[in-house]
């Protein structure tokens, strides 16, 4: 059976939903968009129009943690968010309230498909490739484990920095003393209020013992913690959930 939109435009073809792909006889039935120069159409089975507008979204969106931690059928289906898209043929609303859904249109307004929750974890899990959730202390072991990882790539990524702030001149990390410092970063809880203080201190006692004015030394601290803090808060916002940005 065929559902054909009303068409937009000359130049916008209309976009018709079947049951089976018309094809020459002798090529396949395929499963993605067949376009019909006369009269400007486009058939598709409803499954492979939910499957390409998936693909379109998971290409486009960042899945490294649920890839790393697993996720649920309940995160995944929210997990595209409130937005909308529009492509030349569609025009496609996606949202979390009151449920999760995903509604697509043609030009001209007409509904072609509608999925719901489940239907969109599901798509999102087989095109991201998304695990299940492992069990809790499995997750949280992975949790560790890259958070580890990430405070080692900061450290490594601060260095050059640190090493500008601190007027350390050595050509190789492993001659100055710069590593002593950036050491002192991304630490468990780096971002707690006692936390920070407690390594501004310590930094600025260690410049201090370098013959630098107590003032200088507390400039330089406080530019070093900062900048890493501003790291380590984009870190825990994506991987932790923590909202530092919308307050």
């Amino acid at each position: 059976m065929k559902h054909p939109t009303h068409q937009g435009s000359l130049f916008t073809p209309a976009i018709i939903i079947v049951d089976q792909p018309q094809a020459p006889p002798a090529q396949r039935a395929s499963t993605t968009l067949t376009v019909h120069p006369e009269p400007h159409t486009i058939e598709i089975t409803r499954d492979a129009l939910a499957a390409q507008v998936i693909k379109d979204f998971v290409k486009h969106q960042r899945w490294e943690k649920e890839l790393t931690l697993g996720a649920s059928d309940d995160e995944l289906s929210t997990a595209l968010g409130t937005c909308w898209v529009s492509t030349p043929t569609l025009d496609i609303h996606c949202s979390v309230n009151p449920n999760p859904c995903l509604i697509c249109t043609s030009k001209m307004g007409q509904e072609l498909l509608r999925l719901e929750g489940p239907e969109i974890a599901a798509l999102i899990r087989t095109h991201a490739h998304i695990p299940t959730v492992p069990t809790e202390d499995e997750r949280a072991r992975r949790l560790k484990q890259h958070l580890d990882k990430e405070r080692a790539k900061a450290r490594h990524d601060i260095f050059t920095a640190a090493q500008a702030i601190l007027g350390d001149k050595s050509r190789k990390r492993q001659q100055g003393f710069t590593q002593a410092f950036v050491d002192l970063l991304f630490t468990d809880n780096f971002l707690a209020e006692e936390n920070q203080s407690a390594t501004l201190e310590r930094m600025t006692s260690m410049l201090i013992a370098r013959q630098w004015t107590t003032l200088k030394a507390m400039k330089a601290a406080t530019e070093l913690v900062e900048r890493a803090a501003s790291t380590w808060r984009h870190i825990e916002s994506y991987w932790l959930d923590r909202d530092y940005f919308n307050n």
